[in-house]
């Protein structure tokens, strides 16, 4: 964005008297042509005093050229049978035809009232003209119209002879309301050898009026049809007549009477010539003349056309992608510089959406409206201040209600709107108003700029009328109203807002605005709520049943913990976590938790991690609870209240009569705010409170994540590897025969009591679970692992059966070949449930064979029998020795990135017990086409020299 500060235009514009001025009125830009000819004081005397009128008129091409004929025909002479003398006015509604026909009659009865103008040096200068105005709006068909001297006049023909002093000529006829013939009307243009000029406005008006009064076998139309034939005959016939008329435009113009239209149309056009007053970008100045008080600088009007096309240009080359693209932005760009000179201090834009958009809209005033609403802008801006460089369409002051009056008076009703307005655009609470707060906390530059508001007041003014679309067969027709993005970008790009912020809050405010639609190509402001406001509603409803949306979230987290037994999701209380599988459980409590104090907070945890419902709990060191983080609840419940009020929307699409874009953009609605509900999910768990001893008293340890960088992404999944694989380990997948041997003391008699020569498996199981001592295990798995291993180790043996007896000897009284050692193992040989662990030096040994006993029987205990045991072979079990001390380790393994940081733990434990608290390590990496090297450099070599390793050595 350019730092380039350019002067508001109130700085450097005066302002017209009369816009400026707070008596701001309706009146000032409402035509009343009929009460201009009589001179009526009701009227503003901008409007009745010709000299007044003509400076703050700018003539306009065609007006020229209608001056230029109507006071050359009235001159008469030679040179005025080159001018046309019926002329027909028919523009747009609102087009400028009063306007045009006031300075008409001020020309031909004041020509010195043009002195001074350039424009009208050369015009002829017709002496004595006497004018006639026929306003259809004023003029009545059914009721007499009465005049200053007491005459009651009931026709068309009687007043315009009236104004022409030859009333008398026409008095029989508009008394019995018979159109005059031709050669009555050509002896009243004739009469007095005086220049003539007749003006008639709104003709079809009173047409539609005179077709209600009937005259026995004809009607009043009829007759006034008969009479203006007649009367565009004998003008154009005439030495020193003139006279010009107007239409309405279109169909739609007229009322729908299209036959009544076309048919005055027709019955003209034999001898009228068509004249539009205004055209192109004439509009600008006729603007500017009427509303400022004098020409804008040049050089300011330069100094900003010339930033704002700067601008302009980059924006366009950004997205041109070759040089061809990139020289028509240039060329673009110039021609965008000279419209915006020409029409400062307003932003082309801004007329052409009036000009080509809001005139397509059946009520509106091209000129009237289009000065109005100017006139109203620029007062409110002048008078309350927040002037740019130029005003566009987004530079609108909508919060003020009088503009809003101005612009949609004649556009839409305005209560129609308001809600959109204020919900949108300049509201307290706002969608923009949100988007450009933000904006401008996160950089002070952006508190006056204001990007969203902008922006969204520009698509508010392209929400009226649509474009006209030109077909290659000669036809047109009116485009949507709304604006694309690319033409939208064109009106609010400027100097200080360049097109990548624009872009970023238009993309805001399309998924957070209440009634911005957008279908895909165009974007517009509806009275009605679009997807968004229907989500809006839904979400309100949602809202007020608080229990639906967390029995929602607690079934989005028992979906992520389906299958995983060892989840338990929002247990009521502790009974639901399992005193009897020896398997490892969480418990996530639920959400109401993290509300509690932290006092009770840990009351409740020692519950859960101390008791099974009311019994003191045995297995301590088999439970835990992740505990929910309480800045992450509201995010979630905002976003599954928002996938619930999607749903609801879509059950409703029938009712709704949602269109396909609509129902697209529930779905990237949904899909967006399912997106935020798992990332809230993912969240929403980071702490596992587990049970320990301290002192002799049970107490709460809290492992955290923190920071760590943990890879599952499921929500279970996270604490699993939190407790397994960051760092110190809280849980375990295995423990070794070592660490089985140390936690039941077999073996052992180091401690003063009796030595341990066996367990029960299932005992070692419940010291695992039960002892609030490391290590945890996950499930009884472990331990039938570590006993598979033992054994194969020749730690200790394995025996699976009836009970067995210790003899003196210390020796298990059991069949030697049961007992299971120094050999491999299945994991399925090992019943927990039967079997037993036997310490190394307590395994059973066959004694020799005594005399008299048959080889094959075991050696009798008294109370035991002497029977052979099938299977033996009578010779003596030894027992080797166990397993001394390994001096040193050589490990060497391949391994992927993942498998590379499940070993970081075995390593790390290594070199924990090594000699210096060190082990040496050696990598090897190969890659057939070779490791680039600014890549080697970066990611590998870099880390190892922060590493600080001391004997690093490269190769």
């Amino acid at each position: 964005m350019s730092t380039y500060a350019l002067k508001p235009w109130t700085d450097v514009v005066r302002l017209h008297p009369d816009v400026e001025n707070d008596a701001l009125s309706e009146a000032m830009f409402a035509i009343d042509l009929g009460a201009i000819a009589t001179n009526d004081p009701g009227t503003p005397a901008f409007y009745r005093d010709a000299k007044i009128f003509f400076q703050a008129t700018h003539i306009t091409s065609d007006l020229g050229r209608l001056l230029e004929e109507v006071l050359g025909a009235l001159a008469g002479g030679p040179e005025s049978a080159h001018y046309n003398r019926v002329l027909k006015l028919r523009t747009h509604f609102g087009g400028g035809k009063s306007h045009t026909m006031a300075a008409l009659l001020h020309a031909a009865r004041d020509r010195a009232s043009l002195t001074g103008i350039p424009e009208a040096a050369k015009l002829a200068s017709p002496k004595g003209v006497k004018v006639a105005v026929f306003d259809g709006e004023k003029v009545g068909a059914l009721e007499p119209n009465p005049t200053p001297d007491g005459l009651s006049i009931r026709t068309m023909w009687g007043w315009i002879a009236w104004q022409l002093d030859q009333y008398s000529l026409m008095e029989q006829n508009d008394r019995e309301q018979t159109a005059p013939g031709g050669m009555l009307i050509a002896r009243m243009l004739e009469a007095a050898g005086t220049p003539k000029l007749i003006l008639m406005d709104e003709v079809l008006k009173y047409m539609e009026r005179a077709a209600a009064v009937r005259l026995e076998d004809s009607t009043l139309q009829r007759q006034s049809m008969e009479f203006l034939q007649s009367l565009t005959t004998e003008v154009a016939k005439s030495q020193n007549s003139a006279m010009v008329y107007s239409l309405q435009w279109s169909a739609r113009e007229a009322f729908g009477n299209v036959a009544l239209l076309e048919q005055i149309d027709k019955l003209t056009s034999r001898v009228d010539q068509l004249r539009e007053p205004v055209t192109g970008d004439e509009v600008l100045a006729v603007l500017k003349k009427r509303l400022l008080a004098s020409k804008p600088p040049e050089q300011a009007a330069e100094e900003v056309s010339r930033a704002f096309a700067e601008e302009f240009k980059k924006m366009r080359i950004a997205v041109a992608d070759t040089p061809l693209g990139q020289a028509a932005a240039e060329e673009q760009a110039a021609e965008y510089q000279d419209r915006l000179k020409q029409a400062y201090p307003f932003h082309p834009a801004l007329i052409d959406v009036m000009k080509d958009r809001w005139a397509s809209v059946e009520q509106y005033q091209r000129t009237r409206g289009a000065l109005r609403f100017l006139a109203t802008c620029l007062h409110q801006i002048k008078k309350n201040g927040g002037a740019r460089s130029v005003l566009g369409p987004g530079d609108v002051p909508m919060a003020d209600p009088e503009v809003r009056r101005a612009m949609l008076k004649d556009l839409a009703p305005q209560q129609e709107y308001e809600p959109a307005i204020a919900a949108d655009i300049v509201g307290p609470n706002a969608k923009a108003k949100k988007i450009d707060d933000r904006y401008a906390k996160e950089d002070p530059k952006y508190a006056s700029v204001r990007p969203a508001t902008r922006v969204a007041t520009a698509i508010l003014t392209c929400s009226f009328g649509g474009l006209r679309r030109d077909a290659s067969d000669g036809s047109a027709d009116t485009l949507p109203p709304g604006v694309t993005e690319n033409d939208l970008l064109t009106m609010v790009v400027s100097p200080d807002l360049d097109r990548v912020t624009a872009t970023s809050v238009l993309a805001e405010l399309k998924t957070s605005c209440l009634y911005l639609h957008f279908d895909g190509v165009r974007y517009c402001f509806k009275k009605d709520a679009n997807v968004v406001k229907m989500i809006e509603d839904a979400e309100q409803e949602v809202a007020r049943d608080q229990d639906a949306v967390t029995q929602r979230i607690r079934e989005m987290l028992e979906a992520r913990t389906a299958g995983r037994n060892s989840a338990i999701v929002w247990p009521e209380e502790s009974g639901r976590l399992d005193d009897k599988e020896p398997v490892f459980l969480i418990g996530y409590m639920p959400l109401e938790f993290a509300a509690l104090t932290k006092t009770n907070q840990e009351a409740r945890a020692k519950e859960y991690l101390f008791k099974c419902g009311t019994t003191k709990r045995v297995f301590r060191n088999g439970v835990a609870i992740a505990v929910p983080e309480k800045k992450q609840i509201e995010p979630l419940r905002r976003a599954v209240r928002y996938i619930m009020a999607v749903e609801r929307v879509e059950l409703r699409k029938g009712p709704l009569k949602l269109q396909k874009e609509q129902l697209d953009q529930l779905r990237e609605r949904k899909k967006t705010e399912e997106g935020a509900a798992e990332s809230a999910m993912r969240s929403l768990y980071t702490q596992v409170w587990l049970g320990k001893m301290a002192n002799g008293a049970e107490t709460i340890e809290a492992v955290e994540k923190g920071n760590r960088p943990l890879q599952a992404t499921a929500v279970h999944e996270q604490m699993m590897e939190l407790l397994t694989a960051m760092g110190k380990k809280w849980l375990h997948a295995s423990v070794t025969p070592q660490k089985l041997i140390e936690r039941v003391r077999l073996g052992d008699a180091t401690t003063g009591e009796p030595v341990r020569a066996g367990i029960k498996a299932s005992e070692i199981v419940e010291a695992f679970f039960s002892f609030l001592d490391p290590p945890r295990i996950e499930s009884d798995a472990v331990v039938r692992k570590a006993i598979v291993r033992g054994v194969s180790e020749s730690a200790f043996g394995f025996y699976s059966g009836a009970a067995p007896t210790l003899g003196a000897d210390g020796r298990w009284q059991v069949v030697a070949s049961k007992v299971s050692f120094a050999r491999t193992m299945m994991d399925d040989e090992v019943d927990l449930e039967t079997g037993w662990v036997f310490a190394a030096n307590s395994l059973p040994v066959e004694a020799p064979v005594p005399a008299g006993v048959a080889p094959g029987t075991a050696p009798t205990q008294p109370g035991q029998s002497s029977t052979p045991t099938p299977g033996t072979s009578g010779a003596p079990v030894t027992t080797p020795p166990r397993p001394t001390a390994q001096t040193a380790v050589s490990i060497r393994f391949s391994a992927t990135r993942d498998q590379v940081f499940k070993t970081f733990n075995a390593i790390a434990n290594l070199a924990e017990k090594a000699d210096g608290g060190k082990v040496s390590i050696q990598v090897e990496a190969t890659k057939a086409d070779g490791f680039e090297p600014a890549w080697l450099r970066n990611a590998v070599d870099e880390p190892l020299d922060e590493a600080n390793l001391g004997d690093l050595r490269r190769q």
